[in-house]
């Protein structure tokens, strides 16, 4: 592992004395990575008000894996898929199906399809959640090469690693990012450290958007990102999420359950967005884990059951 960072610091220098260049996607996507980008269409009333990571969350402390909530015994299913194994809780998926991608570094290729040959997990009839935004995936990149392919990459497993060290509060830009996401994430909740067979990571709920978007069940994710012990490997996953307090989608006319928060007037040229995103953070992190569906602790039990083969 020291290794590993050791190579991050020096790649990072390097990096910066080549002046080397990356290409940024359109504004209008959302890539996924070997796979075709997916449109994002902001409402057309929208100011310009795109989002700034340092500021769109409040500071907070990082719990370590400790404490975590234990599931209560369930059935699961065990899979294995080239180097990932792990059991999937029958709460939250019935299997799973997976993917070799070949390398992909041509000079023509996206940042988001570029890979140095990775691993993707996707979880099947995954329980009530369907025609979510998001797909349950879960990815294993080769940490060095994903590194020295995509030196955007850099910036995510930079973030990852002040996080799992951190001893004092942690702003919004110390969180990672999914790298082939071209979109940032909007609040961060329910922040936890995480720790799986052969390695460690941190989750919290979020959402991605290019402008101040509602939070919504439908592009709500648990978040997971983490290394193996060794530094070998760097695993994400996106998970959807549902929470009972939030509306189903992003539409203006989306019943607000009670106890929810109103979305501000996007007209309104004093609205306060960040109040907005600092209230839905207060209110997820005041939701029972097992409120949510599926529930975070089985995504926890789902996350701390990985083991990454050599």
């Amino acid at each position: 592992m020291k290794k590993f960072f050791l190579f991050l610091s020096l790649f990072v220098v390097a990096t910066l004395a080549c002046d080397v260049s990356v290409n940024i996607a359109p504004t209008n996507t959302v890539p996924a990575t070997a796979e075709t980008p997916v449109p994002i269409e902001p409402p057309t009333t929208t100011p310009e008000v795109f989002i700034s990571l340092t500021q769109a969350i409040p500071a907070t402390t990082v719990p370590s894996a400790t404490p975590l909530v234990q599931p209560s015994p369930v059935t699961k299913t065990s899979v294995t898929f080239g180097r990932l194994s792990l059991d999937i809780p029958s709460s939250v998926a019935s299997g799973a199906s997976g993917k070799e991608y070949p390398r992909n570094d041509s000079e023509n290729a996206p940042y988001w399809d570029k890979t140095p040959g990775h691993l993707q997990v996707s979880l099947n009839d995954y329980y009530i959640l369907q025609g979510k935004f998001h797909q349950p995936q879960i990815y294993v990149y080769p940490a060095m090469p994903y590194v020295e392919l995509v030196p955007a990459t850099f910036e995510s497993m930079h973030r990852l690693r002040n996080v799992m060290n951190a001893a004092a509060p942690i702003t919004a830009d110390q969180l990672p990012t999914v790298p082939f996401f071209n979109a940032a994430q909007v609040f961060a909740s329910n922040i936890q450290a995480v720790s799986f067979q052969n390695g460690s990571g941190i989750r919290f709920l979020t959402e991605y958007s290019q402008y101040y978007a509602p939070v919504n069940n439908h592009e709500l994710v648990y978040h997971f990102q983490g290394f193996t012990d060794d530094g070998e490997y760097y695993i994400i996953a996106i998970l959807p999420i549902t929470a009972p307090v939030l509306a189903e989608t992003s539409d203006t006319g989306a019943i607000i359950p009670s106890g929810g928060i109103a979305y501000p007037d996007i007209n309104d040229p004093n609205a306060d967005f960040l109040g907005y995103y600092a209230s839905i953070t207060d209110l997820l992190n005041a939701t029972s884990p097992d409120a949510f569906t599926p529930s975070i602790s089985q995504l926890d039990a789902l996350i701390q059951s990985m083991q990454v083969a050599p």
